[in-house]
């Protein structure tokens, strides 16, 4: 059999028959009553780890994509509690643990303490240990997958899990967009483009594109039944129109890579029918939705707006619908045809035929729009175009080509990599380092790129080790390709190209809601099948002693959580005049946490605006010491030293130094050269807050 007519294999735990005469030997051999009873105790869990996987995406999903550090710390917390029942409670807890998962646990695990010790020499604790909590949380994942014995089908399971998570964000996005005047939602910052769930317009695409991906295998894949094939058919338009709506370029291209890996690595039957059902809906609601302009703009909530949302919402209900309906009208023909024999030989005709045409027609549509020069015309306006002109109609984005900015930001991680080459210049410190070095007036925290972005931060000894952790379980995965479970792993594979193709061009890495998947599914690739486990269950001292370490693993995520639970509240309290709130909740965050310099920020302009200029100046200088490279902290205890009465000019010089694009910055420090002692309060009083307080 090559893998196409799998639906006719029998079930992995065999007919009622089978299970009486081996429950009959069980009765008569104690070893194999215990064996059995591991196995079913497995097979409960195998029911469970998959939902996990996809309700912990759709909840990160729906929590900002997780970019913030307490929801990080949230589900850090439900997974160290994960791996302390298994430990605990499991019959065979190691029953998946192979060499492939130890070497890139150990890798993962090595990365998250590489990032925690680079507090070292980047002198900034409170962001090492906010950036080790996300990189714990990516630990705690892939562990906790790869402990679990591998079935058959496990993959298949964990992903259909998955796909439905980024079908419930997609449809909720495009109910917000759609239906603007019944799920309105708060933020609409460049509200021309689809941001919610996620928050953010990339991440939105990114997850719609990876679910596209996703639809497309278990819309053709050989393991899905009828009723997946059905859904993944009518959730292709869902996914299709919402990557459209974020405007993402690179969501976009990378969505497409991942559909053609997947068909050539895969080549499924079915893919026939998908594309026969499936791509005309695509194609209608695409249409639809490119023709209402005003849901292209920030004020896609008025004017003409809700009503062509509605429209376009009623296009789309009926193309899924209809896609939906055909696929299961078709249903007898692909029984028929999975039904039909095909010689390895005559498949391999098949194929070399098949990709003989693909080449002849992508060769024709080359020549016919002239792609060499094409494509040179790209680059060129990639290399030249910084920032892509907001012209009003996101639509217009689509035919751009310049780098938005990106070819600056990633220079600095260039240059902070060119400087500390083997260790970088530590954790969480890109933002520091852009603002010092960066050569465009754009704000940016995070490098755009995971990869030169973790060289920058981490250097060659960080980027090895991350580099160990991702790539092991994809070359697993093709090393499968031949195997009875071959459209998984080539579903696996194109939907990990999809994600780690965009994450070389945007901040993926900090919206676990796009990553935490990836991880999970590597644990289940990496993972020893049933009864192939290298490690016996422990004894109950050892089961207790781990579970015990696991807990401890937790407390990183407790302290982030407390900390930045009450740093939000005092932010916002502080925001709406209410300092009172703001202190108490500040002393809150520095007692969970007081590695970390902003509920000192806080206290010290709780201060300034108490009048207590001394306790201002102690709370700005506990925050300086704590992250001495932010040029935020020399600017505020530039404003503590002047409202105090001491000389406040060497703190503004450094925080220009630090920021010299920063308009604050320049300000104070005009401001300051031009009045004398007796100025410098009044200087100090009228000067403006950074933005951000507290972030």
């Amino acid at each position: 059999m090559d893998g196409w007519i799998s639906d006719m294999r029998p079930s992995r735990f065999g007919s009622a028959d089978t299970r009486i005469n081996m429950t009959a030997a069980a009765t008569a051999d104690p070893a194999r009553s215990s064996q059995i009873a591991r196995r079913r105790g497995d097979w409960a869990v195998q029911r469970l780890h998959a939902p996990l996987a996809g309700a912990l995406t759709a909840f990160l999903a729906f929590r900002a994509g997780g970019f913030f550090p307490d929801m990080t710390a949230v589900v850090a917390l439900v997974l160290a509690v994960a791996l302390v029942l298994r430990i605990t409670l499991a019959p065979d807890p190691f029953g998946g643990w192979s060499r492939a998962g130890a070497v890139a646990a150990l890798a993962a695990a090595g990365f998250a303490s590489w990032t925690l010790v680079s507090e070292a020499w980047s002198h900034a604790a409170g962001r090492a240990i906010v950036e080790f909590d996300r990189a714990l949380l990516y630990v705690l994942v892939l562990t906790f997958y790869a402990m679990v014995p591998r079935d058959r089908g496990s993959l298949t399971v964990l992903l259909r899990w998955v796909l439905a998570a980024f079908v419930a964000a997609a449809l909720a996005g495009l109910a917000s967009r759609l239906a603007a005047d019944v799920f309105p939602i708060s933020g609409r910052y460049v509200a021309e483009r689809l941001s919610f769930p996620l928050t953010y317009w990339n991440a939105t695409g990114i997850a719609a594109a990876i679910g596209a991906v996703l639809a497309v295998h278990h819309g053709s894949g050989s393991q899905e039944p009828a009723a997946v094939r059905v859904g993944a058919t009518a959730a292709l338009p869902v996914l299709v129109t919402a990557v459209y709506f974020t405007f993402s370029r690179g969501a976009i291209v990378a969505g497409v890579l991942g559909v053609v890996a997947y068909v050539v690595v895969a080549h499924p039957r079915r893919l026939l029918f998908l594309v026969a059902t499936a791509g005309p809906a695509c194609a209608v609601a695409l249409v639809a939705a490119y023709g209402a302009d005003a849901l292209a703009t920030d004020r896609y909530f008025t004017g003409d707006g809700p009503g062509q949302g509605h429209t376009v919402a009623l296009v789309l209900t009926i193309a899924c619908a209809g896609a939906a309906l055909l696929r299961a009208v078709l249903l007898p023909l692909e029984a028929r045809v999975d039904a039909v024999r095909v010689s390895p030989e005559r498949r391999r005709r098949i194929l070399a035929g098949t990709a003989a045409v693909a080449l002849v027609a992508v060769a024709v549509g080359a020549a016919a729009i002239d792609a060499p020069s094409r494509i040179d015309r790209e680059l060129t306006a990639f290399n030249k175009g910084n920032l892509v002109p907001q012209t009003g109609d996101a639509r217009d984005r689509l035919s751009q080509s310049g780098n938005n900015g990106r070819l600056g930001i990633w220079r600095v991680s260039e240059k902070s990599f060119a400087d500390h080459p083997l260790a970088g210049t530590g954790a969480g410190t890109f933002a520091v380092e852009y603002q010092r070095r960066r050569d465009i007036d754009l704000d940016v925290t995070d490098g755009h790129s995971l990869y030169l972005e973790v060289l920058g931060e981490l250097g060659v000894v960080g980027m090895a080790l991350l580099a160990v952790a991702l790539a092991l379980p994809l070359g697993l995965a093709v090393a499968r390709l031949r195997g009875g479970e071959r459209h998984a792993y080539a579903g696996f594979l194109a939907a990990s190209l999809t994600l780690l193709v965009h994450a070389g061009v945007d901040w993926d890495w900090e919206m676990p809601a796009v990553f935490l998947w990836y991880l999970a599914a590597a644990g289940v690739v990496l993972a020893a099948p049933v009864g192939g486990g290298r490690v016996g269950a422990p004894p109950r001292l050892g089961r207790v002693l781990a579970g015990l370490a696991c807990l401890l693993l937790a407390v990183t995520p407790w302290l982030v959580l407390r900390s930045q639970a009450a740093l939000q509240s005092a932010t916002t309290a502080f925001e709406q005049g209410d300092c009172r709130t703001a202190v108490d909740e500040a002393l809150s965050a520095r007692d969970a946490l007081s590695v970390r310099a902003e509920p000192f920020e806080l206290l010290g302009y709780c201060d300034l605006r108490a009048d207590a200029d001394p306790l201002a100046l102690d709370a700005m200088r506990s925050a300086r010491s704590r992250d001495p490279d932010n040029w935020r902290f020399a600017y505020g205890l530039a404003l503590a030293r002047a409202r105090a009465g001491e000389d406040p000019r060497a703190e503004a010089a450094l925080a220009l130094r630090l920021n010299p694009r920063e308009q604050l910055a320049k300000d104070l420090v005009a401001a300051l050269g031009k009045t004398g002692r007796r100025g410098w309060p009044r200087v100090a009083a009228k000067a403006e807050i950074p933005p951000a307080l507290g972030s």
